[in-house]
C-alpha cells in the first residue's frame, strides 16, 4: 500500500468515526427495570443516558432489563403540570390528554426497541403505560435543546 493510499484509508477511517460520534450523539438510551433487574430497588423505574439531547432527528434505543415483565415507552410532550393524567380505574395514564408523539409496544423482557423521532426544542416525558407501572415509578423527563 503507498503512502498516499494509507492517508485515504485513514481519512475514510477518521470521517467515519465521526459520522458515528455525531450519530451517538442523537440517540437517547433508555433501559427500563424492575426490582427483578436488581433486587436493591423497591419500584420500576425509566434510566436515561441524558438529560438534554439537541433538536432533530433523535433515535431513541430502548432495554428492557426486566427478567419477567413486558414494558413499553411512550413519548410526550411535557406540559410542566407534574403528574399525568390518570385512569384510576384502571391505573392508566389517559394518553389522549397527553398526545403520544410516539411508542414502543410490547418490549419484552431481555429485549430491545427503537423508535426514530424529529423532537423540537422543550421538554419531553417517557413513561410506561400498563396497568399500574407509571404509578410505580417508570416515568422519566428530559429537555431537547435547540
Amino acid at each position: 500500500m503507498t503512502k498516499l493510499s494509507c492517508v485515504v484509508v485513514a481519512a475514510g477511517l477518521l470521517a467515519a468515526g465521526a459520522a458515528n460520534a455525531a450519530a451517538g450523539a442523537h440517540s437517547l438510551g433508555i433501559k427500563l427495570q424492575d426490582p427483578s433487574t436488581d433486587p436493591s430497588i423497591e419500584h420500576m423505574r425509566i434510566v436515561i443516558d441524558r438529560q438534554t439531547i439537541n433538536a432533530g432527528s433523535i433515535a431513541i434505543l430502548v432495554q428492557n432489563q426486566s427478567k419477567n415483565l413486558v414494558h413499553e415507552v411512550l413519548i410526550a410532550r411535557d406540559d410542566g403540570a407534574g403528574e399525568l393524567p390518570l385512569d384510576a380505574n384502571h391505573d392508566l395514564v389517559i394518553e389522549s390528554r397527553v398526545r403520544p408523539l410516539g411508542k414502543i409496544a410490547n418490549i419484552a423482557p431481555g429485549k430491545s426497541g427503537k423508535l426514530a423521532l424529529t423532537l423540537e426544542p422543550g421538554a419531553y416525558v417517557l413513561f410506561c403505560n400498563l396497568p399500574g407501572h407509571y404509578l410505580d415509578g417508570m416515568v422519566a423527563r428530559f429537555t431537547v435543546l435547540p
